[in-house]
């Protein structure tokens, strides 16, 4: 009796395939990836991102602009009080020549006077001008006048009589200014002179622009 050769069984193998198409064993058993190997691709993920900031940080960082000067308040700046009078920053809506006012300091002088001195900067050339708006308030019509002086680094510079109801608008230069200083006389030795008000005490910076200068090298020299 001849032996016959087993036949063989017909499950498919691993991998095979039936007309081009995926195996059935391969549809019922999808690749399943590990946690472990989830987490290694994570942290892979991290450390690319990490190399790649590092790398490129220098070349951000002069994208970065330097800060642009800005105006400042006199009376923020380094300022002592002289005289028997009073100074004080206040800010107060008054009211003087029938318009309405914002003031953030004043300086009273009663019947003798008061000055305030400001150190503007440690450098001069800091700032390129000063911008003063002061005036006695409406209500004060039994004040006597205020003298208001202005010094530039010891030097006085302007002078204004005032009166309740008036008000002065100036702008100084003070390129090569490194001190101000503001000074209020009562005009009465007998009466109490009401408080000079400030609505506008601001320091504009100098913006220094440096021309572009061509490159005086040619292209064609070695």
């Amino acid at each position: 009796m001849e032996s016959h050769p087993k036949q063989r069984n017909n499950i498919p193998r691993l991998g095979a395939t039936f007309g081009g198409k995926i195996g059935y064993d391969k549809i019922q058993n999808p690749l399943v990836v590990c946690p472990s190997m989830q987490n290694r691709y994570f942290i892979n993920q991290l450390m690319t991102a990490g190399i790649l900031s590092v790398a490129i940080a220098p070349w951000i960082q002069p994208v970065v602009k330097a800060r642009e000067p800005v105006p400042l308040f006199l009376f923020d700046t380094q300022c002592v009080t002289n005289g028997p009078g009073r100074s004080q920053q206040e800010t107060l809506d008054i009211s003087v020549g029938r318009k309405v006012y914002r003031s953030y300091f004043f300086l009273g002088p009663g019947s003798r006077e008061v000055s305030v001195t400001c150190r503007i900067g440690e450098q001069e050339g800091q700032f390129e001008s000063l911008l003063l708006e002061f005036g006695m308030r409406d209500n004060d019509r039994g004040s006597p006048p205020n003298a208001v002086n202005i010094y530039l680094d010891g030097v006085r510079q302007e002078s204004y009589t005032l009166s309740p109801g008036e008000q002065v608008a100036v702008s100084l230069n003070i390129t090569n200014v490194s001190h101000v200083a503001i000074e209020t006389v009562c005009s009465s030795q007998n009466r109490y002179c009401d408080r000079v008000y400030f609505f506008e005490s601001t320091l504009l910076p100098r913006l220094n622009i440096a021309p572009i200068e061509p490159n005086s090298e040619s292209p064609n020299q070695i």
